[in-house]
């Protein structure tokens, strides 16, 4: 009796299956044919952009944006877009059509925004038509990540016991990463600022008068803000860059690691006792939270695309003592178990960093056209 409902129900799943191998096959052959048919949609338009160049040496100008028109609307790439522009620009400036030159060369930076006339290679009608433009970015977006090592420079030695102390500080590595944003004034000046999550670390053996050891190993994390100028070079595939500035440093933690050890080397046998470790504390009580510094650096960018992938090596130069006074003149409280007071002493950063750098471009009219070069230009080209 139920023989029916089977056979109704082999036959919808029957169904079902054939759709689903349909769809599948249909999105394979879409995935590997596609690109063959862009392929030829391209290569079709490069042929009509021939064409057109073609018609336009023969001075056929009228039936320039006719032939491109197709093209433009589906078919050109980044590249032949660029070229069916400017060809266009050229051809409305000869049909004396200022308003569809100026749209035409708009297009060309929308399509390259680094374009560049050539009174070299380009005729000069077309060299003062792109003096009106410009696709320099207004702002640039990047982001950073590397490593530093914190050196610290000694103001004054602070001895609990007024006895004397041999202080050794030493580098250790850290880490960085970074976002920030220029500001463009021009293409080759800016102002910049960042927002950096910083982490760094030294450590201090102190040998005392008793020849007994201090070992001391502290982690500092920080949050950073530097505002500085650039200068950028702005041709080549390898583009350098330097910038000076000023920043604002805050500490958010700094936790130690002690070992002390006592020693007495004054006798032809010498006591040495092991090693005591003291958990990690926090120097944050020690510490001034906000503290300043210069910085300068400098960078090397590689164009990729429209964008850019760089090397950046900053350092810091402290202006700050990063150690609260009071603390270093009593040394009481968690610390007076060991007798150690902080040396008065700034903390200088040098890092090395890779990133990557997004302008954002913005083709546009200017409001004064810079023409005042074209004749430099030529009388360069001329030489």
């Amino acid at each position: 009796m139920n023989r029916p409902a089977l056979t109704c129900s082999s036959k919808i799943i029957s169904h079902g299956m054939g759709l689903i191998r349909f769809i599948v096959g249909f999105f394979i052959i879409s995935v590997f044919t596609w690109p063959a048919f862009a392929q030829e949609d391209r290569t079709d338009c490069e042929r009509t952009l021939i064409n057109a160049i073609e018609e336009f040496n023969a001075g056929r100008f009228y039936g320039v944006p006719i032939m491109l028109k197709p093209c433009i609307d589906r078919g050109f790439s980044r590249e032949q877009r660029q070229r069916a522009f400017l060809l266009l620009a050229q051809t409305y400036l000869l049909l004396d059509d200022p308003l569809a030159a100026e749209n035409s060369y708009l297009e060309v930076l929308r399509a390259n925004p680094e374009f560049e006339t050539d009174t070299a290679l380009h005729p000069i009608d077309l060299v003062y038509l792109s003096k009106k433009f410009t696709a320099d970015p207004i702002f640039s977006v990047f982001a950073r990540v590397g490593g530093n090592t914190a050196p610290v420079r000694v103001i004054e030695t602070v001895s609990p016991s007024g006895l004397p102390v041999n202080n050794n500080y030493n580098l250790r590595l850290g880490f960085q990463l970074a976002g920030g944003i220029d500001f463009n004034f021009n293409r080759f000046l800016s102002i910049g600022a960042e927002g950096e999550w910083r982490f760094t670390s030294y450590r201090k053996v102190q040998t005392r008068f008793s020849d007994d050891l201090l070992d001391l190993t502290s982690n500092q994390s920080w949050f950073t803000i530097p505002v500085f100028v650039k200068y950028s070079y702005t041709t080549g595939k390898l583009r350098p860059y330097g910038y000076g500035g000023f920043a604002i440093h805050l500490i958010t933690s700094d936790n130690a690691k002690f070992v002390s050890q006592k020693r007495d080397l004054s006798d032809l046998n010498p006591l040495i006792l092991p090693e005591r470790e003291i958990p990690k504390r926090s120097l944050m009580d020690f510490r001034n939270t906000l503290n300043r510094s210069l910085l300068v650096g400098g960078g090397l960018r590689y164009k990729y695309g429209l964008d850019y992938f760089f090397v950046d090596v900053r350092y810091y130069l402290g202006l700050s003592n990063l150690v609260v006074p009071t603390s270093s003149a009593s040394y009481s409280g968690v610390l007076a178990e060991l007798g150690h007071a902080d040396d008065m002493f700034r903390m200088d950063n040098f890092s090395i960093s890779i990133g990557y750098y997004h302008p954002f471009y913005n083709p546009r009219k200017l409001k004064h056209a810079r023409t005042k070069s074209i004749l430099r230009d030529i009388n360069k080209s001329a030489k």
